[in-house]
């Protein structure tokens, strides 16, 4: 399936043949569900913390010496498309010769427009596009119809906002008491300016579309004036983009090469997994991940700020006695006593592991069991929220903590049937993340990385459906091998904003 052309063109673009022909196998073959899985629980792997735990934690972050790098992560190349599809889908339906606006607003693909109507002024931007439509317009509006088709239009259309195609993080998310407006973008950044203490530098890193630079630059030069000037010397502000040559290919329905116009293999973005790239080459010790839309503003945003603290904290208490077992194994002396370092183990990651009667062999299984980037990752309890869950998996080394997504489970069979209804908890991407080892170099985070977590699914494009090829999830695959600790932190600190309607709640 791959002609000497295609072979030409995949060289020229210094891609590699060998993961093309790989890819292709993937495509073909589908990903097959993850076994070998067990819910994670409160009684069995998800840790809550009490007041004194939390307040030990935050303490610990707090009272820090400064002798750690720590940065914020931020994805945010994506488009607010997804955001606006409801508003879509009731301007391609307006176009049918038979439609009704009573009807469409009782149907069930008119639910969601139909509250949108009702709450509409609860929109953050409500007010900017109200004033657009009667500055540009100067209408009459005799039905509530009219108001929402212009409404809709203004949003929509490129000589209106445009928003859908502009960065999610660079819409205006919130207004404050001033109706002064703020995007996520913006609301990030504010967060950061917490999480660091004073007289020491922040660092946020968001990885964009390198076509959305100059918007991110002109958004920063923006907020920038709207801070004092010591916090704009604490700020520090890096992007980078999604590397091009992890992009991946796509099948049709038929297991032919999606092509460009000129007939060669077309590659498309490989979803998040794709930036283990860019956080590996992260300047930092510590490092905060979080997803660009799930923010609050000010004090609406004071959980999420503290629990991001207690979990830094937790980070390094875990990694103070972590080092110290690590410096102690890699002297290989006879008279080590091991025991501590297997309760640690059993105590922090996994209270079932057991080490196996052997030689000398165990220091190097304690010791490769524990050098490894870790993870804390904010839990929150089910309440028919979706996200990625919390299992167990069984690997070589034993069980270890995972973040799987439904995509990964075959739902018709027991085992997966079993893991999603006895799922307890989703991680919202609310995680920190040590990325050096004990002598304080850097890991190389492909070495953690499960290839064989890669996520086949299917997507309609041009009115076709096809199939589309992703790497192993950032936080699902991408860190499979990673050790991994998981904390239940409360709903409040859970606020994305994936479509309209979510800025109703």
């Amino acid at each position: 399936m791959i002609t000497p052309k295609d072979q030409n063109q995949i060289k020229s673009k210094g891609r590699s043949t060998e993961l093309i022909q790989r890819q292709q196998e993937y495509l073909i073959g589908g990903n097959g569900p993850i076994s070998g899985i067990n819910p994670a629980s409160n009684k069995d792997g998800i840790f809550q913390l009490s007041l004194k735990d939390q307040t030990e934690a935050f303490d610990r972050f707090k009272n820090q010496d400064g002798s750690l790098k720590w940065t914020k992560f931020v994805p945010a190349s994506g488009l607010a498309s997804r955001m606006f599809m409801p508003l879509f889908s009731y301007l391609k339906a307006k176009r049918q010769s038979n439609f009704n606006f009573s009807d469409y607003l009782e149907s069930e693909h008119g639910n969601e427009i139909r509250r949108l109507i009702k709450e509409i002024k609860k929109l953050p931007f409500y007010g900017i596009i109200k004033r657009l439509i009667y500055l540009d317009e100067n209408p009459n509006f005799q039905t509530e119809e009219e108001f929402f088709n212009a409404f809709a239009n203004k949003i929509i259309q490129k000589k209106g906002l445009n928003y859908p195609y502009l960065p999610k993080g660079l819409i205006p998310f919130f207004t404050d008491n001033s109706d002064k407006y703020w995007t996520a973008f913006e609301a990030q950044l504010m967060e950061a300016l917490k999480l660091g203490n004073r007289n020491t530098t922040v660092h946020l890193h968001f990885t964009i579309a390198k076509e959305h630079r100059a918007l991110f630059d002109s958004a920063e030069k923006y907020f920038r004036n709207e801070i004092s000037k010591d916090q704009n010397e604490q700020l520090i502000i890096e992007y980078s983009y999604q590397n091009r040559l992890t992009d991946t290919p796509s099948f049709d329905s038929k297991n032919n090469w999606i092509r460009n116009s000129l007939g060669d293999i077309s590659f498309r973005k490989g979803g998040h997994g794709a930036l283990l790239k860019n956080l590996n080459q992260l300047d930092a010790d510590c490092v905060w991940i979080k997803n660009i839309d799930n923010i609050k503003m000010a004090k609406d945003n004071a959980s999420a700020e503290r629990w991001l603290k207690i979990l830094g904290g937790k980070l390094i208490l875990i990694q103070e006695v972590l080092f110290k077992h690590l410096k102690n194994l890699s002297k290989k002396t006879t008279n080590t006593d091991l025991y501590p370092i297997v309760k640690f183990i059993k105590s922090v990651f996994d209270e079932n592991f057991t080490l196996k009667k052997s030689s000398s062999s165990s220091y190097l299984v304690l010791y490769d069991y524990l050098n490894r980037p870790i993870r804390v990752c904010g839990m929150i309890p089910n309440a028919g929220a979706k996200g990625g869950g919390a299992f167990w998996k069984t690997t070589n080394r034993g069980r270890s903590l995972q973040i799987i997504e439904g995509l990964e489970l075959d739902s018709t069979s027991k085992e997966g049937q079993n893991a999603i209804h006895k799922s307890s908890h989703f991680n919202p991407v609310m995680m920190v993340c040590g990325i050096t080892n004990y002598e304080g170099k850097k890991f190389r985070l492909y070495d953690f990385r499960d290839e064989k977590r890669f996520m086949v699914s299917k997507k309609e494009s041009e009115g076709s459906m096809i199939k589309i090829l992703e790497w192993p999830g950032l936080w699902n695959g991408g860190m499979a091998e990673w050790n991994s600790i998981f904390i239940e932190i409360p709903s409040d600190t859970f606020h994305p904003i994936k479509t309209l309607v979510d800025f109703l709640e």
